[in-house]
Formats: structure tokens, C-alpha cells, sequence
């Protein structure tokens, strides 16, 4: 029953199986790298970001989501060198993300601007013989498992100052096309499959204990649906973030990331779905842990810009 629930729900959705909607992410703040290269280097150190997201719990095969990604600065922090792991996975259907990233940045009034560049492959997977018949014996599902593999780029800008940021970026710029004699995968580029992303986000100091920070991603796919996430958190000493985010999607988004120490950051979402098909799937949880291998800043801040 949870599978024919979640296949419906599956393809009820605006979701390109050719892998260029990006797999939803509501700790989109805590690794930017996942869909901008130019935030490669722009910690000031060595940083690494873990996020694990598993979507609708309780359903087998529902989306669950892994990303690991690495990035520095070199030159005086000049450039920036990153490279992004991702897997996606709905049933069946499997993608795999494997990116390296550079960043050029310069300074720019009150902050710093940054070009960036990411290159690498997607590869994909569609496991049929993991289908199984509720009658047994159905030939129309005996079918080798089908791969791909294709290069892809990325592309974005950032910039951010002490109190606030601003990003715009394209990822995975190429999809896969099935050619329709040979059924074999082609790299294709499709505008209407890019998905653009462009977030921003300003801090607020109430007083030395306290800072607000609302945040806003925006993404758009042409002929698809438009997804907005709007955040908004309160952190206190520097220490503790709590906040809510709302995704119009019928979506709220309940927030915390705490900061364990200099270095180490970790983060926990969970998703409350307010629409009608909610009562047949459960929330989503996501966590993501940070750390930063250098440490030179005189104040701790759980947000850096």
C-alpha cells in the first residue's frame, strides 16, 4: 500500500526524471556549495558539510537524499577549490553527482564578489529488476537494470558583505535525451530543464546576545513549477539558531543549528506538509553537520556570509 501511494505521489509532482529538478534541501543555508561553486573558498578555511535527507518517512523507496562536500580558498583567498558529492535516490530511480569546483572572487564595496565554475559527470541508474509484481510473473517487468553517465557544468555568482549575501547560479546545466531509434542516452542541453536558483539573506543585530536572520531561496524551472523557501531564525550567543521557514508547496519548515564550538556546526530540519496529501506521508527529516579545519575570525558566527 505505501508503495502504490508513493509512486502516485511521485509522478503527481513536477519531477524531470532526466535528474535536473534538484532533490529538495531545507538546510539550503548550511552548505551553498550543493548548487553554487562560487561559494567555493568562501569560509576563509578548509570546510567540509555532511546533509543527510530522507523525505516522507515511513514509505519504502520514498526520497532520500546524501551530499559531502569539501572547499577552500587559495591565493590569499583569491580562488577557491571545492569538489561535491551528491546521491539522490526515489524506488528505482538513483542519481549521482560527482563535481569539482572554482571560484574566483575580488573585492567589491563593502564585500567580496565571486565568479564560479563547477565540471564533472551525473550518472544515473534505473534499477528494474528491483520491481516486483503483486501477481508474480510479469513479463513486461523483466528488464536489465539501464545506466548513464554524462558530463555536466555549473555556474553561479556570490556575493556577500558582514551582514548579508546574495547568490544566483545555474547547476547541472546538461540533461539526458533518449534517442528515440536506439534508445540509447544523449547529452542534450535543454533551457527548459535549468533550474535557476538565486537565494539572499541580511543578519540583524538586536544586541550582542541576539541576531535575526531571514533568508530566501528562490527557484525556478521554466515550464515547472516555481519553489520558494522562506526562512527566518533568531540566534542566541551565538550558539543556538531556532528558526521557521515556509516552502510554497504547503510546506513548514522547522529550523535548529547549533554551535558546538569555533569549528563545529550541526543542524536539523524537519518538514510539516499542510497539504491534503499529508495525512498519507510523513515528515521529512534532514540533518547536516559543518566543520571548519582553521579557525582565524575573533567571533564565533553561526552564519557566515
Amino acid at each position: 500500500m505505501n508503495r502504490t501511494i508513493l509512486f502516485i505521489l511521485v509522478f503527481s509532482l513536477p519531477l524531470d526524471l532526466t535528474g535536473q529538478t534538484r532533490p529538495l534541501s531545507s538546510l539550503h543555508n548550511l552548505d551553498k556549495l550543493a548548487f553554487n561553486p562560487a561559494f567555493a573558498g568562501n569560509q576563509g578555511a578548509l570546510s567540509a558539510t555532511a546533509l543527510y535527507r530522507n523525505q516522507w518517512t515511513g514509505f519504502k523507496d520514498a526520497p532520500k537524499n546524501y551530499s559531502f562536500s569539501v572547499h577552500a580558498p587559495i591565493y590569499n583567498d583569491r580562488m577557491g577549490l571545492g569538489m561535491l558529492v551528491q546521491n539522490n535516490s526515489v524506488g528505482i530511480f538513483r542519481e549521482t553527482n560527482l563535481m569539482a569546483m572554482y571560484a574566483y572572487s575580488m573585492e567589491l564595496s563593502n564585500g567580496k564578489l565571486a565568479l564560479g565554475l563547477g565540471f564533472g559527470a551525473t550518472m544515473y541508474n534505473i534499477a528494474w529488476n528491483e520491481l516486483v509484481s503483486s501477481t508474480g510473473g510479469d513479463m513486461l517487468l523483466i528488464k536489465d537494470p539501464e545506466s548513464a553517465a554524462i558530463p555536466n557544468f555549473s555556474i553561479g555568482t556570490y556575493y556577500n558583505t558582514r551582514n548579508y549575501f546574495i547568490g544566483f547560479s545555474i547547476p547541472f546545466l546538461l540533461s539526458r535525451e533518449a534517442d528515440e531509434m536506439t534508445g540509447e542516452y544523449q547529452v542534450a542541453y535543454n533551457l527548459s530543464s535549468n533550474n535557476l536558483h538565486l537565494t539572499g539573506g541580511y543578519t540583524f543585530q538586536l544586541n550582542p546576545q541576539v541576531k535575526i536572520s531571514p533568508s530566501l531561496l528562490f527557484k525556478y524551472q521554466p515550464n515547472s513549477t516555481v519553489q520558494i523557501d522562506c526562512n527566518f531564525q533568531v540566534a542566541l550567543q551565538d550558539r543556538i539558531s531556532l528558526g521557521l521557514g515556509y516552502r510554497n508547496q504547503n510546506t513548514l519548515i522547522a529550523l535548529c543549528e547549533v554551535q558546538l564550538n569555533s569549528q563545529f556546526r550541526m543542524a536539523y530540519a524537519y518538514d510539516f506538509d499542510l497539504s491534503p496529501l499529508g495525512k498519507y506521508k510523513g515528515g521529512s527529516h534532514e540533518i547536516g553537520i559543518n566543520y571548519i579545519f582553521s579557525f582565524e575570525r575573533m567571533v564565533m558566527d553561526p552564519r557566515q556570509f
